[in-house]
């Protein structure tokens, strides 16, 4: 029934094998009453996409109901105009394939059907942390510009190093550009992940990267929405995952439809309600082969929490064919009840700045008038009492100088290398536990405390927010006897 090999969906894996033994027992049941199954929803054609081993659909049907799906998921949040310019986020993988696909179906409807909106594709190349070689990257590039050119579709890609440089919008080229190259940045974003200790801290790094280079490219390329291809499996695993690295307060962002933490730009999930079932029949009714296909590539970072809960899902989903679905819409009601205490707290605290630089979302208030204690302020307070540690008057007024030492050496530096000719090698070192704890939300803290990093060799545009949050912070004392 499949005709693809392997079928390798960044949360299912599908064996060409095991598709023609379920269809081979379906059609011997099917020989032994001397009937036929038809298509549960038209009654006419055979049956060709099986879902839970139950509800069989012919092609057209199948094809018919997923468009519906999507173009209701759009329709009825009413959140896409058609002055829109969107920015559709492809990794390779099955599950953004089949959305660059579906929207290049949505352009060729009539203009009474289709959803009026322009769109942009947009590949970004983290080979060099995903373990791949060069010639890899370059076979994937290639294979995009080859389905680019095939679906007339703009596309353009950009290296995941762009975020250890100071403006992360640069380097965004064409798909056919150029060749693939080891650079010197490649190599030092690949030390940076290599000096975390964990591959949960791999993994959370690589997802925060991933969405702001995406949101930086979106502005780019003047779009104002963003596409990503989350999948119900990818949100209820995304769930299980983020309550287990202290992300649950942000449910509302990270597994919503909406995810409005950028004012100008909006990420959207258009396939939150496709299953891993619904991505690979459409990839089977339609003969597409998704460009990144080994397991290898997809599953990067094993033994990462975010793994672990994919196995787990995969797993219990076998026998529980509403595990997905469960984890699915219960996180839509908690993310909803999240989502109204975040507004009250934004609207309360409007005039200061509460957000962590990495994940752009609110940091853990300590200060707030309504008393409530979370397990962040009990591990806060535990650790407070439990040591003996007396930080400096002065951190911010030192911090701040170091901060623009490493700026003012940003541009001139040409290699952000260990060589000792390096402005940043020759920076002398400032242990980041101060300006973690103060400027990153607690999940965003664990990615880096545990590690080896020194400060210098954090994301560039890391310390550069902090520099400018330093600089309002002395504005503010300055005029605070002149307000009224």
């Amino acid at each position: 029934m499949c005709t693809l090999n392997v079928l390798d969906y960044d949360n299912y894996e599908i064996d060409k094998s095991d598709a023609i033994s379920t269809t081979q027992a379906t059609h011997s049941h099917v020989d032994a009453n001397n009937t036929e199954i038809l298509c549960t929803k038209c009654g006419c054609q055979k049956f060709r996409i099986l879902l839970r081993n139950k509800n069989g659909y012919c092609k057209t049907c199948f094809l018919s109901m997923l468009t519906h799906k999507f173009r209701a998921t759009l329709g009825k949040s009413k959140s896409v105009c058609q002055s829109d310019s969107i920015l559709v986020a492809h990794s390779g993988k099955a599950n953004s394939t089949v959305l660059t696909h579906l929207m290049k179906n949505n352009a060729n409807e009539s203009a009474s059907k289709k959803l009026q909106f322009q769109y942009k594709i947009l590949y970004i190349d983290d080979g060099m942390v995903k373990g791949r070689t060069v010639e890899e990257r370059e076979l994937v590039r290639e294979a995009l510009a080859k389905e680019a050119e095939n679906l007339q579709l703009a596309t353009y890609i950009v290296s995941l190093s762009r975020c250890i440089t100071n403006d992360l919008s640069q380097g965004i080229q064409p798909i056919d550009a150029s060749e693939m190259s080891m650079t010197c940045d490649d190599v030092l974003i690949r030390d940076t992940f290599n000096k975390l200790q964990n591959d949960t801290a791999k993994d959370e790094l690589l997802q925060q990267l991933r969405r702001k280079l995406i949101v930086s490219a979106a502005r780019k390329l003047n779009c104002n929405k963003i596409f990503v291809a989350d999948t119900a499996l990818d949100l209820a695993i995304k769930v299980l995952g983020d309550v287990s690295t202290g992300r649950g307060s942000q449910l509302f962002f990270n597994v919503g439809f909406f995810d409005t933490r950028c004012a100008d730009v909006t990420l959207l999930r258009p396939l939150r309600d496709f299953s891993g079932e619904d991505v690979a029949g459409y990839l089977n009714c339609c003969d597409l082969v998704p460009i990144v296909t080994l397991s290898r590539y997809n599953h990067a970072f094993p033994t990462s929490i975010r793994s672990i809960a994919k196995d787990f899902i995969n797993k219990l989903d076998v026998g529980f064919h509403s595990t997905v679905s469960t984890i699915h819409r219960t996180s839509e009601k908690l993310a909803k009840k999240i989502g109204e205490i975040d507004c009250a707290n934004t609207k309360a605290n409007n005039d200061i700045h509460t957000s962590c630089i990495l994940c752009e979302l609110t940091l853990d208030s300590y200060d707030s008038e309504e008393e409530r204690l979370s397990v962040v302020q009990a591990r806060t307070f535990s650790k407070l009492v439990s040591t003996s540690t007396n930080y400096s008057s002065n951190v911010d007024s030192d911090l701040k100088n170091e901060l623009l030492e490493n700026s003012n050496n940003l541009d001139e530096q040409t290699c952000r290398c260990n060589d000792t000719a390096c402005a940043f090698s020759s920076t002398q070192s400032l242990e980041p536990e101060v300006v973690i704890e103060k400027y990153l939300c607690y999940s965003c803290r664990l990615i880096f405390l545990n590690s080896n990093q020194t400060f210098s060799m954090l994301p560039p545009f890391i310390f550069n927010k902090i520099y400018e949050e330093l600089q309002m912070a002395d504005l503010r004392r300055e005029i605070t006897d002149f307000l009224l």
